[in-house]
This record gives structure tokens, C-alpha cells and sequence, in this order.
């Protein structure tokens, strides 16, 4: 017998969102076995037991709102697009509500780290936006040791492409790595930046999204964002 707990076999069923979910259990919208279930946590076996939701609560609910984050492989497009290779979509697959969510902003197929997807088009519209001034933290591997002229150069704001780029925080980790703090996201930005300045980057990883840390979240793996997470990122984009 497999006990889950009832918001995900809710969530799953696509009822909702796992915080959803409890907000249907809590306010007495679900029953198990014909009787009305208000503990949260509860286990049940969905081979088993019978799950019901009040219709009339149902029809009620909002479309779910959901963030994930996801530590994003390198060889991975970030796109919904089919027929370009292998897509961030397809990591989260198992998802229920997978069909909606959109991957916020760009992290292209040579680069790692932390993307947000999201079905919530009006936080995705924020985050992207070059207007909300949103940090966004990456760790960058160079082939050969940088020098702090270098680095300052990428600090002070640079013109690459005719665009005049913002600037931003530029940090030595060690000879070969540093940390660079955006707060724009233009194509392959840092690429081009370091590029000019006579560097090569080999590897690229962003580390964090406004209050929304990487972390420890296993390669390839995915979670949806905490309660805490999902305010205070709204706050930093200055979302009710």
C-alpha cells in the first residue's frame, strides 16, 4: 500500500497547485471515503481510497499559479519549442501542469544554473522585465586567468553591438572564475562581454534570481518555489 499525501494526489490530478491544494482541504472542499477531510498532511493510498472534490469549489478556483525552479543542465534549449533538441520542458515532464509553464527569460543551451518556469504570466512579464532592475547572479569559468583591467572593463559598462550595457558587479572568486551581478539580460551578454575584453568563457552558471537561490538543487532536478520564496521574489518585482 503507498501512502501520499492528499495535496499531491490532489495537485497531480490537476486540481490545483499543491498550495492549492491545502486551500481546498482547509476550507472543506474535499472528501476521502465520503467524509470531509481538513487535516493537512493526511496520507491516502489513490488506489484505494477515494479522493472527491466539490464541484462547485472547483469550478471557483483561479487557475493555478506555479512557479518551479530549475537547475538547468548544460545541451538543454530553453524554449517550449519542439524539433530544437532536447528543451527545459522536457525535465519537467512530470509536472501536472507542465502544458502551461513557460520558461522566465533566457539561459542559453551552452549555459547552467537556476530558470524559473511559470504558467503566472504576469510575474514572468516582472522578472523579465529590463525596467524592474532585477539582479541575476552567475558564476563565470574563463580558459586562461582574467585581469582585473579585464574585469574592471566588464564593471564599468561597456558598448557591445552598438548597445551601451548597464553596469555591473564584477568579483574574483580565484585566477580563473569570477562572480558578475546583471541587471539587464541581453543574448549571451556575458559571452559577448568577455569575449570582447579577450576572454573565453567555458563555463557559465547562473546562481541566482533576484531573492531565488540556486543552492543545493541537484543537476537536472526541480521544485516549486516555497511560500516564502514566491513573496518575496513578488516583492523584489513589486507584485501584490
Amino acid at each position: 500500500m503507498t501512502q501520499v499525501r492528499l495535496q499531491k494526489v490532489l495537485a497531480d490530478q490537476g486540481y490545483a497547485s499543491r498550495r492549492g491544494a491545502e486551500k481546498l482541504i482547509a476550507d472543506g472542499f474535499v472528501r476521502v471515503n465520503g467524509e470531509v477531510v481538513k487535516t493537512m498532511g493526511i496520507k491516502v493510498d489513490p488506489k484505494i481510497d477515494r479522493v472527491e472534490v466539490d464541484p462547485r469549489a472547483v469550478q471557483k478556483i483561479e487557475k493555478a499559479k506555479v512557479v518551479l525552479m530549475l537547475n538547468k543542465p548544460i545541451g538543454f534549449v530553453t524554449t517550449r519549442s519542439e524539433g530544437e533538441g532536447m528543451t527545459v520542458i522536457d525535465l519537467v515532464r512530470k509536472h501536472p501542469h507542465v502544458s502551461e509553464l513557460n520558461p522566465v527569460g533566457r539561459l542559453d543551451k551552452d549555459s547552467c544554473g537556476l530558470l524559473l518556469l511559470t504558467n503566472d504570466g504576469v510575474l514572468q512579464y516582472a522578472i523579465v522585465n529590463p525596467e524592474t532592475h532585477l539582479e541575476k547572479e552567475y558564476e563565470v569559468r574563463v580558459s586562461v586567468p582574467a585581469l582585473p583591467s579585464q574585469l574592471k572593463r566588464m564593471q564599468e559598462g561597456m558598448i557591445v553591438e552598438g548597445h551601451k550595457l548597464r553596469s555591473c558587479v564584477v568579483e574574483k572568486i580565484d585566477a580563473m572564475r569570477f562572480r558578475i551581478i546583471l541587471t539587464e539580460g541581453r543574448n549571451r551578454q556575458i559571452r559577448k562581454m568577455a569575449d570582447k575584453v579577450g576572454l573565453k568563457v567555458t563555463r557559465l552558471t547562473r546562481l541566482r534570481v533576484g531573492p531565488i537561490l540556486l543552492g543545493d538543487l541537484a543537476e537536472g532536478k526541480w521544485r516549486e518555489i516555497s511560500h516564502a520564496e514566491l513573496a518575496a521574489i513578488k516583492k523584489a518585482v513589486e507584485i501584490a
